[in-house]
């Protein structure tokens, strides 16, 4: 499923996290495994010392982060690639998963308010948006025990075309793992409807829509010999999904993006970008091929 993987890591704890999942589904997969550090040069420094300083001390700091990553993968029996960048973190990494080609890029997260988020950003969430391959943010340790990595899997379904793009991988992840998996579809109310004949008669056409997008991922599960277990939520897209996740204790949670650039994120923000902000299980984020893209505006 996924040939080829890509592991940013800062070094932080969240980022060891990150790699201890991007072993585990490298091996499940053999996969090719690529670790990538930035080190990261000042934009404007005064002196040219700061740069020979901050370089140094980097290097230093990459080191020690690629010797505690190669022990792991020893432990996983993966061979692990480096790869150290002097440059931006998000721009280079993003650029790194392009040229290998990845399937997956596996980043950790610490997870800031959606507000801090929105406006003011993180490299993660500007990862998330600027990849072209599926991205996996991890925020808290992973047990990797042997045996399936994901036991219970968690789809958000809006019934667009990266929605179905994020069904497709969930249904290959849960066949692989032989996984639980459930699919919640949404019907949003409004928050301050004008008068109350509004909220009730929104429904109608929304719940066809709905029922339409269940029928269609029940067929795409049996193809794939997977059961789908579906919930009709009305609510908040983001919080009651979020809720939903955690009440029912998934490993995975996947869901589609249609990745708008990162100012438009940061400044109004998505359904996507919030669940990948609140959630506290692992986010799969899919995202469609440019051709794809193309097709779909």
């Amino acid at each position: 499923m996924f040939n080829k993987i890509v592991h940013a890591s800062d070094g932080s704890k969240h980022a060891f996290h990150a790699l201890t999942l991007a072993l585990a589904i490298a091996k499940q997969n053999k996969s090719e495994l690529h670790m990538v550090c930035v080190q990261e040069i000042p934009y404007m420094p005064e002196f040219i010392e700061e740069v020979r300083e901050a370089t140094g001390s980097a290097a230093g700091r990459i080191r020690g982060v690629f010797r505690d990553a190669r022990a792991m993968a020893e432990k996983y029996q993966v061979a692990l690639h480096t790869h150290a960048i002097a440059g931006h973190p998000v721009r280079d990494i993003v650029r790194l998963a392009a040229d290998l080609k990845a399937d997956l890029l596996v980043i950790g997260a610490t997870g800031h308010s959606a507000l801090y988020e929105r406006m003011i950003g993180s490299q993660a969430d500007r990862m998330v948006q600027l990849a072209a391959c599926p991205v996996l943010v991890v925020k808290l340790p992973v047990a990797t025990a042997a045996g399936p990595i994901f036991n219970k899997i968690l789809h958000a379904n809006d019934g667009s075309k990266y929605a179905v793009e994020a069904l497709r991988l969930a249904l290959a992840i849960a066949q692989q793992n032989k996984s639980e998996l459930h699919m919640a579809c949404v019907e949003e109310v409004p928050y301050l409807p004008e008068v109350v004949e509004e909220d009730r008669e929104e429904p109608g056409p929304v719940a066809r829509r709905i029922h339409g997008v269940l029928q269609r991922a029940r067929a795409m599960g049996d193809e794939c010999q997977v059961e789908v277990h579906t919930h009709v939520i009305r609510g908040n897209p983001v919080r009651d999904i979020v809720k939903l996740a955690a009440d029912l204790d998934v490993d995975l949670l996947a869901i589609g993006a249609r990745g708008h650039s990162a100012l438009y994120e940061r400044m109004i923000g998505s359904h996507a970008d919030r669940i990948v902000q609140l959630a506290q299980c692992p986010v799969l984020v899919a995202k469609l091929s440019a051709a794809e893209v193309a097709g779909a505006t």
